[in-house]
């Protein structure tokens, strides 16, 4: 890489693997850019145990490089009256004394 080569943040590409010598070296080889923000954004909404999930939108670019984009990932947001309209939990007591037999 080029001292003069300043990435953007959350950015990333992968090249051809110049150095492949056997099939089971990786065809493409490459770096990404989280910015720290990102990073810890997505480490505090994931819990403990758990993988963190961060998008990733990739583009074919010249001499076979393949330019990304890291974000978080979308999440739909919720519908109120989807919500609303969802039927009560079966978890509620029942209670029974007004079943007629």
């Amino acid at each position: 890489m080029s001292k003069d080569f300043i990435p953007k943040p959350n950015t990333g590409s992968i090249f051809p693997n110049s150095r492949k010598e056997r099939p089971e070296h990786p065809d493409m080889t490459g770096n990404i850019y989280l910015a720290r923000d990102l990073l810890e954004e997505r480490m505090a909404n994931t819990p403990e145990g758990e993988l963190v999930q961060i998008s990733v939108s990739a583009w074919n670019n010249a001499n076979d490089r393949i330019g990304m984009t890291l974000k978080k990932p979308y999440v739909k947001p919720v519908d109120q009256k989807t919500q609303a309209a969802e039927p009560k939990s079966e978890s509620e007591p029942v209670d029974d004394d007004d079943i007629p037999f």
